[in-house]
């Protein structure tokens, strides 16, 4: 089976500052005096946040005399993105960020300085098929190689959601992470796009002064923005919460999750200033009073990841989940069990709501083809010099590149293994293109890797210096953009590897080692991934659907919704505020002010669930839909087959309808006052029936009256035109008869023997 890269293919859970737990019976403080349990938190040296106070007309007061009092400048403005007054500021030397915290804040013209604070991904642990993705659709059977299978139902009712809508019509939702693979095929036509910049751009590399593509270097944003939106019913891959959407990304996290403070606060207001109604955040970490006030001036809603430490928040808060704003909604992760997933923060005061977030199935990066500048797939002399004890391996397959095995001793301490190139590459400055460091890696082994560029002139300066556990048993493609090195005419590069001594195999391989121009998708990838990083995009899919439906609502509607309509879940008691997981098709149907029958593009099987009002109950009730010459029809039985209704036949419950539309529309009803019982006598073999109630219940309870006389119950899914999954009385898995019987919604039902359908509990 394959496995993730574990330190660039993560399965992420979160992202957050850096970080140790306190002790527990008490917590330390911020650099502003913020109650928090990160002791030490890092941040940037050299520079700080300011944020000015305005003055009574409105206007900003001016910090220029202050920063040129202590020789301090400024070098970010985020007035250019809708936050007045705020303004990152490089420091002299001569001050620490302790003493410019005290100076700023000591000033009556500025309302708070804080620490530029640096943010770090949390990890866990870690289709083209969409039974993999159990967090949609939960049938009670496997989802992935060697686990056990998950619980029938737990799930955020996506198949039934979809019937609702798969699209958020126009809502833009921003993926504020490590970027998106921007050419992913099941990606790249829901990802939204810009030409302010005079280049057509997918979203903003916050990382970068030119403006560049977002490119997803590590993994993790690609992953999140998959589970909001993989592109659906396209025959390829996995399927996203919402099929059809706009997502927005915005890397702010660099090639293995880190940032920081003042990019997230950067990527928070472009999001809002271009319009971004849902902002998803699977980072977390200490009280910023930057970011709480973006927030708050944000009509967005912002979707929050809880973390990923099995701490409760009440006690120890991180943020922005913990932000008491009305605009903010907290997430847990459950597993496929309808369990709170082990590694999941909780606070039944400060988390609002549940959603998978284990072994979640999702996008990665691509695998790409490359224009080469350079490559030496042999790995000869004259290019590269070899440290260490390399075997060199030929490729096992026609055309396979050589690749170099490291061969590790049991009693290796702390050796130094490295591949240098032995002269520059010469990078055309005419292209107008962003040259690629590129290479393949298999290993398994625990220690460092440090990648290092020099132009031939200076020193070797770092790109990569990242201490992790490598794991990954078939070759996978990793890339550096090489933005920040474009500018030199010429490079060359150096990979170092140092296992370090106590947990070694003796696997590490890599080949491929290239320079060049980014082309074409030559595979698409997908994998699994845990954390409430993958549950709060769940969410913020599910957000998405609701703001597409109902535009008009706000951020704190739209949370409500979500909060209101969760399903209850004792492992969620006590541990949010909800106690429920969420429900993507209890939450749009919340959403319905008027009794309909909804109708999709083509034929349509439907039902009423009660007694319709006198006047409103016949046929004409559909009288309005564009049916292209269709009639509606009515299956008498085995013997007489359909029937064409006329304007003036009655509609009644229990029984199924046929109806052809051209369009997507809504058939209004009006059920009567009156309460009398109904029944319906139905024969041996297959009927088309409905149900009895104007919300889900189980198949099982449906059909009570009928005993052990029916078999199956075949319902049909009108927003992709084929019949769903039969239900089998006494089934396990998704052919359950503990699965609902929808509302509005006709069914093909076969019994063995006369019986009577009798609406009510039994």
């Amino acid at each position: 089976m394959k496995k993730q890269i574990f330190w660039i293919l993560v399965c992420l859970a979160g992202l957050s500052f850096s970080f140790g737990l306190a002790d527990d019976t008490g917590y330390s403080t911020n650099a502003i005096g913020i109650p928090n349990f990160l002791p030490d938190p890092p941040y940037v040296n050299g520079s700080i946040l300011v944020q000015a106070k305005s003055n009574s007309d409105g206007t900003i007061q001016t910090l220029s005399d202050i920063n040129a009092a202590i020789g301090a400048e400024v070098t970010r403005d985020y007035g250019t993105v809708g936050i007045s007054g705020l303004s990152l500021i490089a420091l002299p030397d001569t001050i620490s960020v302790p003493d410019a915290i005290r100076y700023y804040s000591g000033n009556p013209a500025v309302a708070y300085a804080e620490p530029d604070y640096y943010v770090r991904a949390l990890k866990t642990p870690d289709d083209p098929q969409f039974w993999r993705q159990w967090g949609l659709s939960n049938t009670g059977t496997p989802f992935k190689e060697n686990t056990s299978p998950g619980l029938s139902g737990a799930d955020i009712s996506a198949l039934h959601g979809w019937n609702e809508t798969t699209a958020t019509h126009g809502t833009i939702i921003a993926v504020l992470d490590t970027g998106v693979d921007i050419g992913h095929p099941d990606l790249a036509k829901n990802l939204w796009s810009s030409s302010e910049s005079g280049t057509i751009l997918h979203g903003i590399n916050i990382l970068e002064d030119k403006p560049v593509e977002p490119w997803d270097d590590y993994g993790h944003g690609t992953h999140c923005a998959g589970v909001i939106g993989m592109i659906g019913n396209n025959g390829e891959g996995g399927t996203g919460v919402a099929w059809n959407t706009t997502i927005m990304p915005i890397k702010v996290l660099n090639y293995f999750g880190n940032g920081k403070l003042s990019d997230l606060a950067f990527g928070m207001a472009y999001a809002t200033m271009h319009d971004a109604s849902v902002i998803s955040c699977s980072f977390g970490g200490e009280y910023s009073r930057v970011m709480e006030d973006i927030i708050r001036q944000s009509p967005a809603l912002f979707v929050c990841s809880a973390g990923n430490n099995e701490v409760d928040l009440n006690r120890y808060p991180q943020y922005p989940a913990c932000y008491n704003l009305s605009n903010v909604i907290a997430v847990v992760a459950t597993d496929a069990q309808d369990h709170l997933s082990d590694f999941s923060n909780y606070g039944n005061r400060t988390v609002h709501v549940g959603a998978p977030g284990s072994d979640i199935y999702s996008t990665i990066p691509s695998r790409y083809s490359y224009t080469p500048l350079f490559e030496d797939p042999t790995f000869s002399e004259e290019n590269f010099t070899l440290t260490g004890n390399w075997t060199r391996n030929p490729g096992t397959m026609p055309g396979e590149p050589v690749s170099l095995q490291g061969v590790l001793p049991e009693d290796l301490f702390h050796d130094t293994y490295s591949i240098e190139m032995n002269k520059t590459v010469l990078i055309p400055d005419d292209t107008g293109k962003i040259p690629y460091l590129v290479w393949d890696i298999k290993s398994d082994f625990w220690g460092s890797l440090v990648i290092e560029y020099s132009n031939g002139v200076v020193n070797w300066t770092p790109l990569w210096d990242y201490t992790a556990y490598f794991e990954e048993d078939d070759w996978r493609q990793l890339f550096i953009p090489c933005n920040s090195w474009y500018s030199d005419p010429s490079y060359k590069v150096r990979f170092s590897y140092q296992p370090f001594n106590g947990v070694i195999k003796n696997d590490f391989s890599i080949r491929n080692i290239m320079i060049g121009y980014r082309g074409e998708v030559i595979k698409p990838e997908y994998g699994y991934m845990s954390g409430t990083s993958m549950a709060a995009p769940m969410v913020s899919g599910m957000a998405g659907l609701i703001k597409g439906i109902e535009p008009d609502l706000t951020a704190e509607e739209v949370k409500q919704v979500i909060m209101d309509t969760t399903d209850p879940l004792p492992s969620l008691q006590e541990r949010t505020i909800t106690g429920g997981r969420v429900n993507l098709s209890t939450a749009q149907k919340s959403l319905k002010k008027d009794d309909i029958i909804p109708l999709y593009p083509g034929w349509n099987h439907v039902s009423v669930p009660s007694r319709l009002k006198e006047g409103y109950d016949t046929a004409q009730i559909f009288a309005s839909v564009n049916s292209s010459g269709h009639s509606v029809l009515v299956y008498v039985n085995n013997s007489t087959g359909y029937k064409t209704l006329s304007m003036n036949d009655p509609v009644v419950p229990l029984q199924g309808y046929w109806v052809y539309s051209t369009s997507t529309m809504a058939v209004p009803v009006r059920f009567s006052d009156q309460i009398k019982p109904f029944s319906r006598e139905i024969q041996a073999g297959w009927s088309s029936v409905g149900g009895w109630m104007e919300t889900d219940i189980s198949a099982k309870e449906t059909f009570h009256s009928l005993m052990n006389t029916w078999s199956y119950a075949t319902g049909y899914d009108a927003v992709v035109q084929q019949y769903e999954e039969p239900i089998i009385r006494g089934g396990t898995g998704n052919q359950s008869d503990e699965r609902p019987i929808q509302p509005y919604h006709g069914y093909w039902l076969y019994c063995s023997q006369n019986g009577t359908y009798q609406a009510g509990f039994g």
